[in-house]
C-alpha cells in the first residue's frame, strides 16, 4: 500500500528565519553580511534541529490533524530553509500515519525507512499557542 503524503485534510505552516518576527531573525542578519558576521568556525559549531525551542531557521507545524485525527498537531524546529522540502514530506508523511488512525505518543521512536536507518523521536511540548504538540526529533 503507498502512503499518501498529499492528503489535503492536513497543510504545514512554515515560518521562515527571514519574518521578522521569527526567532534567530536578528543572528539571520548578522550572518548574511558585514562586520557582524560570526566567523566559521563559530558558525560551525551552532546546533540545527535542536528540538527544545525555536532559535534559527524555520518552525514547521502541521495544521488539521487536531481537527481531523483528534491528534496533536506535529512541530518540527530550526530546520534550515535548504531542506524545507524534505521536511515538509516527511511531516506529511507522519501527518497521513495519524490521518489513518496511528498515534504518536511522547516518547515514541519509529523507523520511517525499510533500507536505511532513518528513526524519528517524538516529544510532547507546548506549542507557542499554549496548545500540545509532537515534536519531531530527527535521530538517525
Amino acid at each position: 500500500m503507498t502512503e499518501r503524503i498529499d492528503d489535503p485534510r492536513v497543510q504545514v505552516a512554515v515560518q521562515t528565519p527571514n519574518d521578522p518576527d521569527a526567532p534567530g531573525h536578528a543572528e539571520l542578519q548578522g550572518i548574511g553580511t558585514g562586520d557582524d558576521r560570526p566567523d566559521g568556525s563559530v558558525l560551525a559549531v551552532r546546533p540545527w534541529l535542536t528540538q527544545d525551542g525555536q532559535a534559527r531557521g524555520a518552525r514547521l507545524v502541521t495544521v488539521g490533524l487536531e481537527m481531523y485525527a483528534a491528534h496533536p498537531e506535529l512541530e518540527l524546529q530550526n530546520v534550515p530553509t535548504m531542506f524545507l522540502e524534505g521536511a515538509v514530506r516527511m511531516l506529511k508523511e507522519l501527518a497521513g500515519y495519524a490521518l489513518a488512525g496511528g498515534r504518536l505518543e511522547d516518547g515514541d521512536v519509529m523507523q520511517m525507512r525499510d533500507s536505511l536507518p532513518c528513526l524519528v523521536g517524538f516529544t510532547a511540548a507546548d506549542g507557542p499557542d499554549g496548545d500540545t504538540v509532537m515534536r519531531v526529533m530527527l535521530l538517525a
